[in-house]
């Protein structure tokens, strides 16, 4: 659906301003956007084998704590499939909707071959062991019974910088899309959390952080780092509420938050829009003064997914 980007930003302004804001705005989106249908879980089972590949070790029988459940929890359930004991996602607000999460899993298991061949190079058993758990998820039928049979559990409200779990007690914490949505400051105090929480000599943290302009989604039109033209000022006239917030860190911002925070990068990947290399270059997006003379590479890195762990 195409949606000029400055008309999407007024909606979603006017409805974070509405009391009941977030019902509003999902049921804006049920009838006219991303959730007229049963979601299509594939592409984020594709990214969750992704991280899996780059992390240092099996998930059978690990511990995993989630930043920023959303509506959905495909990537929890992505990693159920790979072995892993157990799920805790956080989230902030109270987003997530048991009719997506089904509708989601309604589609996975109709991609069940495809699930199937992602997971089973991770999961101990191998391709048995991943169509016995989907088996699992092809017989739950409510959201407790899903985090029963799963262990995956899902906290919210709840905040990512001061939680609950012991010291020492996850082996992987991972983001989906979600560290982009929030300050730097609140970042450099959600991995500071992560180094308490995650197993002191094997634990690590991967976070899969989308840096494009969230507009270009619904209006391609515009370049894929178009914000960058706007200062801060003009930028917060599409950007100040919870529906719209995006940090427009760099690379290169988040790697001085990670070492604040005392996390050792052990990988990265950036995926370069080379599109918005030409644009930048050539002048045909203009930067605002806070991003001129930086490198255009950088700039218009779309995707940064990050391996780190306390640093020893």
């Amino acid at each position: 659906m195409f949606l000029n980007w400055k008309t999407k930003a007024n909606i979603q302004r006017v409805c974070a301003a509405l009391p009941g804001s977030e019902s509003i705005y999902y049921l804006l989106q049920s009838n006219l956007g991303v959730f007229r249908k049963d979601p299509d879980p594939m592409p984020n089972m594709r990214d969750a084998a992704l991280i899996l590949n780059e992390i240092p070790f099996r998930m059978e029988g690990k511990r995993v704590m989630e930043v920023g459940t959303g509506r959905r929890m495909d990537m929890p359930v992505g990693f159920y499939l790979a072995g892993a004991a157990s799920t805790d996602t956080v989230d902030l607000y109270r987003y997530m909707k048991p009719e997506l999460v089904f509708g989601s899993l309604r589609n996975l298991l109709e991609n069940r071959i495809e699930a199937r061949d992602l997971f089973a190079p991770h999961a101990e058993g191998g391709a048995a062991a991943v169509d016995r758990r989907l088996d699992v998820l092809s017989q739950v039928r409510t959201f407790d019974e899903l985090a029963k049979r799963t262990n995956i559990r899902y906290h919210a409200p709840a905040d990512a910088r001061k939680t609950a779990f012991a010291a020492g007690s996850i082996d992987l914490q991972f983001s989906y899309t979600v560290f982009e949505h929030i300050p730097g400051d609140v970042l450099r105090e959600i991995l500071i959390e992560a180094a308490r929480v995650l197993h002191p000599k094997t634990g690590v943290a991967c976070h899969h952080i989308d840096l494009s302009d969230h507009f270009y989604q619904v209006d391609k039109s515009i370049n894929m780092v178009n914000f960058l033209r706007y200062d801060e000022k003009e930028w917060s006239k599409y950007n100040d509420n919870q529906f719209a917030y995006h940090n427009r860190l760099r690379p290169a911002d988040y790697v001085q938050i990670y070492r604040a925070a005392g996390h050792e990068i052990l990988a990265r990947v950036d995926n370069v829009d080379e599109a918005s290399v030409q644009d930048i270059e050539c002048g045909r997006l203009p930067l605002d003064a806070k991003y001129r003379g930086q490198d255009a590479r950088s700039l218009s890195t779309v995707i940064l997914r990050v391996l780190s762990r306390k640093e020893p």
